[in-house]
């Protein structure tokens, strides 16, 4: 009997070594590590944080769906507090210790060009969401950005916004930051291309706290529609000192504002403001044949229904994260990202798709179609007008 049970014993074993049942606690590939560098704090903390809550969106729905590759995708994230240095410190982290094989956020167009040579030095790609064209002009190697820049998204559709509207006399005023100095270039640009003559151009410091003087110049000047490039809270400065001194006009605004804490903050001043936007902040109102209503929609109706009041920059991590997941899934499955040979392979592979088969991918910042010289992909007009009607921003239909 004991012979019988012994036997048993080392047949049972020997089963088991060489047929190890999926019960038994067989082991789960590593997943696949990503940084997340986020403006969580500070002066756009706005933005920061519904870039997580869109980021959270679309990486709880691809790991639900079983992740990448039989991966799970594992997020690295970390606050930039808004501060350039903070960022880079980050960036060195991601790369060298979190070992990521990629890297999302960036919503500050100061933290990201800060970050750049940081990725290029480490051969890693970093897909930003800050606005300023510099961020990926001229094209670097391991540099991408989802978000579209001023030229094609914003101010060109914003100078013929306020001449439809019977502009006669445009001023322009900025903060003196990236994001700003960018928007003065394009401006700039525009108007010699429109044939246009500003009547007054100014701009303000960061942190500024009144821009009377600016404004006494502007009206002296005889401006009739006023576009303004800003942060969310010193373009709610600049229009309340714009209506206090009875600027009866109408105003502008490039597309940092958009977000429900706009109109919370500006109060009756943000009625009848126009900037531009992606489509999902306006999804419900988008016709049915909009080749981008159906994710608008998704990610609109999720976000609604999870945090409230939705916010254009979930849009901007949404794009990150599904444009990165498209590449990382043509990547070799069977390359493991806890070996370090195998994770330069693995950033390569991530890059080279980006850049190379990434065509008519519909986001939600438009429909990228990424080049080798072109690590944006976004065309003219790739955001829509959007107007705050009662409390609540709309698609702008005009008058």
């Amino acid at each position: 009997m004991k012979r019988v049970l012994m036997i048993g014993s080392v047949v049972c074993l020997a089963a088991i070594w060489l047929f190890p049942a999926r019960g038994f606690g067989q082991q789960k590939p590593a997943p696949y590590p990503v940084g997340v560098a986020l403006e969580l704090t500070g002066i756009i903390s706005n933005i920061g944080q519904a870039e997580k809550k869109g980021l959270d969106i679309a990486i709880d729905a691809i790991n639900a769906a079983g992740g990448v590759n039989g991966r799970q995708l594992k997020l690295f994230v970390y606050d930039t507090e808004t501060n350039p240095a903070k960022g880079v410190i980050i960036s060195k982290r991601l790369i060298d210790v979190d070992k990521v094989v990629a890297s999302l956020g960036y919503g500050s167009s100061g933290v990201t060009m800060a970050c750049i040579q940081t990725y290029e030095d480490g051969k890693v790609v970093m897909l930003g969401g800050g606005a300023s064209e510099k961020i990926w002009i001229p094209t670097r190697k391991w540099i991408f950005a989802v978000v579209p820049r001023q030229k094609e998204a914003s101010i060109p559709l914003l100078l013929e916004n306020l001449i439809q509207r019977g502009a006669k006399k445009i001023g322009y005023i900025h903060i003196d930051n990236v994001y700003g100095q960018t928007g003065r270039e394009v401006f700039d640009a525009t108007v010699k291309e429109m044939n246009v003559k500003p009547a007054a151009i100014e701009k303000y410091a960061p942190g500024s706290t009144d821009v009377g003087p600016q404004i006494v110049h502007i009206k002296a000047a005889g401006v009739d529609g006023l576009l303004v490039t800003g942060q969310m809270a010193d373009t709610v400065m600049v229009i309340k000192n714009a209506r206090d001194q009875g600027f009866t006009g109408p105003i502008v605004s490039d597309y940092a504002i958009v977000g429900p804490e706009f109109i919370q903050l500006a109060g009756k001043n943000a009625e009848g403001i126009v900037t531009t936007s992606l489509k999902a902040l306006v999804a419900p109102d988008l016709p049915a044949g909009d080749p981008q209503k159906k994710v608008a929609m998704e990610l609109y109706d999720r976000y609604t229904k999870l945090y409230g009041p939705f916010s254009l920059y979930a849009g901007h991590t949404w794009d990150q994260a599904y444009l990165f997941v498209t590449a990382l899934k043509q990547a070799d499955p069977k390359l493991d990202p806890a070996k370090p040979a195998d994770l330069v392979k693995i950033r390569e592979q991530i890059r080279e798709h980006l850049e190379k088969r990434t065509k008519g991918f519909v986001g939600q910042n438009g429909i990228f179609n990424l080049a080798p010289d072109n690590h944006n992909g976004l065309g003219p007009k790739c955001y829509v007008l959007v107007v705050v009607d009662k409390g609540k921003w709309r698609l702008y239909k005009g008058k």
